[in-house]
């Protein structure tokens, strides 16, 4: 796999650009390639992708130079396992609202002593192949301090609890930076359907402040991503607002 793209190009001073993937299509992860783009980014909590899917999709983005990060769909060991294993190399743990949930994200996705990954047979772990990891990390325990290195780890905070919690979220040590689900924000703030709403605006300000002053970036601080689905719905009712009513060519 390659060096976590996402911390290549900050390196670079530039944020990094993902193209955000609902669905499985190894097609738009070499049209994210051929567009210059740093990596792909999977809804595993919304979309829907089974777990060869997932690998597949590392497969072709790792061969074009591109990582790939996920949400998971929940917080929890087993999953963000499986996903480290296929090759993801960023976590969005979904939800998380108290500092013990953000502890499990970061021990999950990290390898002892910063966490509690655990150690597997997959294409994530070079199928845990003796020979490999020593040509390329000098053994074992180059590897661990490699993988540790090239995984991003991003809390995603949805509610009112995890703004009373943010201080004990933003203390563990592992989460890279912080995002905002503003839907999810606004039903838990009483306004369901009302991202825009100032109540909205408010925590999430609120949120960046804080944030901002434990030492934490925000997901929008580190890159973005272009939704697959919305780029090709712009672009098609675009083409239709614009020809639809293009007349029928004449002969003769």
């Amino acid at each position: 796999m390659p060096a976590n793209t996402i911390f290549e190009a900050n390196r670079q001073g530039r944020k990094a650009h993902f193209l955000q993937m609902h669905f499985p299509s190894t097609e738009l992860v070499e049209l994210a390639s051929l567009a210059g783009m740093d990596g792909v980014d999977l809804d595993g909590e919304q979309g829907h992708f089974d777990l060869s899917e997932i690998e597949d999709i590392c497969r072709v983005a790792n061969a074009a130079g591109m990582s790939v990060t996920a949400r998971v769909p929940v917080v929890d060991a087993v999953p963000i396992k499986q996903y480290l294993a296929r090759g993801v190399q960023g976590i969005q743990g979904p939800g998380v609202e108290t500092g013990a949930q953000a502890q499990v994200l970061s021990d999950s996705c990290l390898y002892a002593p910063a966490g509690k990954r655990s150690w597997g047979p997959g294409r994530g772990h070079n199928y845990d192949h003796t020979p490999t990891m020593e040509e390329k990390f000098g053994g074992n325990k180059g590897y661990i301090t490699d993988a540790n290195a090239n995984i991003f780890i991003i809390a995603q905070l949805e509610s009112q609890k995890s703004i009373d919690n943010l201080d004990d979220i933003v203390a563990v040590d592992g989460i890279h930076c912080v995002t905002f689900g503003q839907n999810d924000m606004a039903a838990s703030l009483g306004v369901p359907g009302e991202p825009n709403h100032q109540k909205v605006k408010d925590a999430h300000a609120g949120i960046e402040q804080r944030a901002r002053a434990a030492g934490k970036h925000l997901l929008a601080d580190r890159m973005t991503t272009l939704r697959a689905t919305v780029t090709l719905l712009d672009a098609m009712r675009k083409y239709m607002s614009d020809h639809r009513d293009d007349p029928v060519g004449q002969i003769g």
